[in-house]
């Protein structure tokens, strides 16, 4: 290697390590603290085995770094502790579900909101919960509920708005989309569930308007790129519709869906 080649080989290379340096140091710092408090929580532990707020403690950074049969050890010792905490529920089931045992981590989401009705997050987190196991009408009254609490919490106005677009209440989830992106208005899935309500309804342009500001905070859903491609090719515009669609395809190349609309588009004619 010339000198001179060599000096620019050594500078770049100086300067990939001076960039790359301070984020491995920073992971490497975080790693050292959670290490640190796991020690600290467990000695204290050892020295008071029946403080239920250190148990707590340790099971959160047990959950942090990945330790998630630990976690659930220690909320549910918690718990033993102290029966009427609500934090240790909830905890133990963000633990549960991380597990996939949905419905035990529904079991104690129920609880932390008996003991804690006034905490709008629990009742959201109970809702999302409620969304998995396909319970919308039970989800659509705990939405209620948090928002009652806390009318700014904008990602329950989205999640209630596709509640209510899962009953075909598509007025509804509009007006809830709309409240949602009031107060966040980058929401990407907020668009999408405004977009896909307008699609429902037959709004082409309203539909097009939202789910193009989907794609553009979202670049990765390939449902918003679908159902775009979709209302384009209504509007007639066959081409534009077609890169929209492959585009969808690259994000979910085994979408049998997509493949179709595709093989459609190619053999539309055209204006």
């Amino acid at each position: 290697m010339h000198h001179r080649q060599q000096s620019v080989f050594l500078l770049a290379l100086t300067c990939l390590i001076t960039l790359s340096a301070p984020g491995r140091l920073q992971a490497q710092q975080e790693d050292e603290d959670i290490q640190n408090a796991i020690i600290r929580y467990k000695t204290a532990i050892e020295a008071n085995p029946n403080n239920s707020a250190t148990r707590l403690k340790l099971g959160r950074v047990y959950l942090m770094s990945g330790n998630t049969d630990g976690a659930i050890e220690q909320f549910s010792a918690a718990i033993r502790l102290q029966p009427d905490t609500a934090e240790a529920y909830t905890n133990l089931s963000r633990a549960l579900l991380r597990k996939g045992d949905l419905e035990h981590a529904l079991e104690n989401m129920k609880k932390s909101v008996v003991l804690d009705p006034n905490n709008s997050d629990v009742h959201y987190k109970l809702a999302q919960l409620l969304m998995r196991k396909n319970r919308v009408d039970e989800a659509i009254n705990s939405f209620r509920q948090a928002l009652k609490l806390n009318p700014q919490h904008a990602a329950g106005h989205r999640d209630l708005g596709a509640a209510y677009g899962l009953k075909r209440d598509y007025d509804g989830e509009i007006y809830e989309e709309k409240k949602a992106l009031e107060l966040s208005p980058d929401d990407a899935d907020a668009h999408y569930y405004m977009g896909s309500a307008y699609v429902a309804k037959g709004n082409s342009a309203e539909a097009q308007r939202y789910l193009t500001r989907c794609v553009e905070l979202d670049q990765k859903n390939a449902d918003a790129y679908r159902l775009l491609g979709a209302v384009q090719a209504a509007g007639g515009d066959i081409d534009t519709a077609i890169r929209t669609e492959e585009t969808a395809l690259q994000l979910d190349p085994t979408n049998e869906s997509v493949k179709a609309t595709l093989k459609k588009l190619h053999a539309a004619p055209r204006k």
